[in-house]
């Protein structure tokens, strides 16, 4: 064997790797997939340059693995093995002279051990995987950038830019606050060409996202913002407590306050860190931060704290002595993923359950679409495990997502299918059968023998504003058109079609009302559009202003938002 070559795969740090990855690709293939993780499945089986959440790097790696592997590890493969790349690069970061020391090595695995976010994102795939990857090429490209203004190194910084808004929109405050931290970076023309670089790999998903209505921009900016919830505060700041091991946490706290930043990328790390945490907490105010949204800051979190090591004695002890106590539970916790031994909620809920719940709504099914509610991840489960198509329906209480984008709705159309709402009312007890599956639960079905619902944005509102009375009788105009590609049946036998006005407050559903339409209207052809006057009371409506929309319902389900939000002021 080649001298170098024996010299590198004998090198511990390969090693490291080399047993790292092992234990991924185990843990990959014997992990049943999680709810998200078949959903982005989904993204990959339908290749786009864009998804309702994400961009979608996560749907190619996916698609990428699944060639090779037609089960868990196929889904979770390339990222199982790009976490060992980030690991390479996160090295290649680290100080040249820390890197040469006795022990470096050593101390890199305890912290990557400690972490949390090492543990996860070495076999769960979701847009995280690839985001803690490009984030870490994007900073090694950055320093190179700094150390060298060549055109090769524009030319890679432009691409790390590109491939790390293509992983998660996380990406893009990494690059905010790296400008923040270093504004000479508006001063150099390479800089701005990279940037041009970067907008121009990236025009797919734009114009992805302009052909499609913006909905990423308005699901993240708009439609999850939500009043202030004074519990998320503190969840979010517990969180990210325990999210990034709170010995690793507060050493790092202590060495930012303490260890002035050496040069402009030590500065960027100082500032990812510090921003991330600023801007979620700020955040939080207005909704749930999950604790993962602050993943990529694990990568200048790893490399501060073994630059700086040896500023208190302390500090290499201390990660000796919690990587003995907290590796071998985490190995604990990875191993109830993999198997079913313990009696803890969470891992038969988030992986246990999935199989055999897939095979029993199958078994109910048999060769029916299935039509799910209030759930993205519970049709996208079952299409894995079984391989039979599913759908979902999204109420006023839920929000939109992929599979409102995807024609799938089109898919189920007059067919016989299998209905599985989320949770039951006394209502749907009543017009649905129970039966209860093999692991003991319980769940309510019914089969409709010509399916038909109205999930699309169908009604137009020509104001921004409106202004109703709580006495007498308000009225309102609609135009409603014809989305689908076959005639909508407003008087259907099983599923006939009520529209409403529901009005929200502080993102809740306040009052909504029936909306009669005219007697002779009865169906709407494909590409009509037709107007109608409705008349409505809301004599129970306090004064105020509210959000409200035209929604519908379709026999006995769940309603839905057909139009835009728009305001509206009530008068007495």
């Amino acid at each position: 064997m080649n001298i170098k070559l024996k010299e590198y795969f004998l090198n511990p740090f390969t090693l490291f790797l080399a047993v790292w990855g092992i234990l991924n690709l185990l843990q990959s293939r014997f992990t049943p997939l999680n709810n998200d993780e078949a959903y982005y499945w989904m993204y990959s089986k339908q290749l786009a340059w864009g998804y309702f959440d994400h961009p979608p790097m996560i749907a190619l790696m996916i698609r990428i693995g699944y060639l090779f592997f037609h089960n868990e590890l196929g889904v979770r493969l390339i990222v199982a093995l790009s976490q060992l790349l980030a690991f390479s690069v996160i090295w290649m970061l680290i100080d040249k002279e820390q890197r040469k020391k006795k022990g470096t090595i050593l101390l890199f695995f305890m912290v990557a051990a400690l972490l949390p976010v090492c543990h996860i994102y070495g076999f769960i795939s979701t847009p995280d995987a690839p985001l803690i990857l490009f984030s870490a090429i994007f900073l090694l490209r950055y320093k190179r950038f700094l150390e060298d203004e060549s055109w090769q190194n524009t030319l890679f910084l432009g691409i790390s830019i590109a491939a790390l808004m293509y992983s998660k929109y996380h990406g893009g405050l990494l690059i905010v606050l790296v400008i923040i931290s270093n504004p000479g970076l508006l001063k150099k023309i390479k800089f701005y060409i990279a940037a041009f670089l970067s907008l121009l790999l990236f025009f797919p998903h734009l114009l992805w996202q302009y052909s499609n209505g913006f909905p990423s921009v308005r699901y993240h900016l708009v439609e999850r913002v939500s009043s202030f919830n004074p519990i998320h505060v503190p969840e979010y700041l517990v969180s990210q407590f325990f999210f990034h091991n709170p010995y690793i946490l507060v050493v790092l706290i202590c060495i930012m306050i303490k260890v002035r930043p050496k040069n402009l990328f030590d500065k960027a790390l100082y500032y990812t860190i510090a921003g991330f945490f600023i801007f979620f907490f700020i955040s939080s105010f207005r909704y749930r931060v999950e604790a993962q949204w602050t993943a990529l800051i694990s990568i200048p979190m790893m490399i501060i704290l073994i630059n700086n090591v040896e500023y208190k004695s302390w500090i290499r002890g201390g990660l000796k002595w919690v990587a003995i106590i907290l590796f071998p539970l985490f190995l604990f916790a990875r191993l109830a993923c993999m198997v079913d031994f313990l009696p803890v909620s969470y891992f038969k809920n988030e992986f246990h359950k999935k199989k055999q719940w897939s095979r029993d709504i199958s078994t109910l099914a048999g060769d029916r679409p299935v039509v799910f509610t209030n759930s993205y991840q519970r049709p996208a489960v079952y299409t894995f495990y079984t391989g039979k198509f599913a759908y979902t329906l999204d109420n006023l209480s839920y929000r939109k997502t992929q599979y409102d984008i995807w024609d799938f709705e089109e898919r189920v159309h007059a067919k016989e299918v299998l209905y599985v709402p989320h949770f039951f009312t006394d209502y749907y007890k009543q017009y649905l059968t129970k039966h209860i599956l093999s692991k003991g639960d319980s769940v309510f079905v019914r089969i409709y023998k010509d399916f038909q619902s109205l999930q699309r944005e169908c009604v137009i509102l020509n104001d921004d504003k409106y202004a109703f009375s709580r006495s007498g009788i308000d009225s309102i105009h609609l135009k409603i058109f014809n989305p689908y590609p076959f005639m909508i049946d407003f008087r259907h036998k099983e599923l006939p079609v009520v529209f409403q006005i529901a009005f929200i407050k502080n993102g809740k559903m306040v009052v909504k009302k029936n909306l009669e339409l005219p007697y002779n209207v009865t169906k709407l052809n494909v590409g009509d559009t037709i107007s109608v006057g409705c008349k409505f009371t809301i004599e129970d409506l306090q004064p105020g202003i509210y959000k409200f929309a035209i929604c519908s319902e379709t026999g006995i389900l769940y309603d839905t938002y057909n139009s835009k939000f728009k305001e509206a002021k009530i008068n007495e």
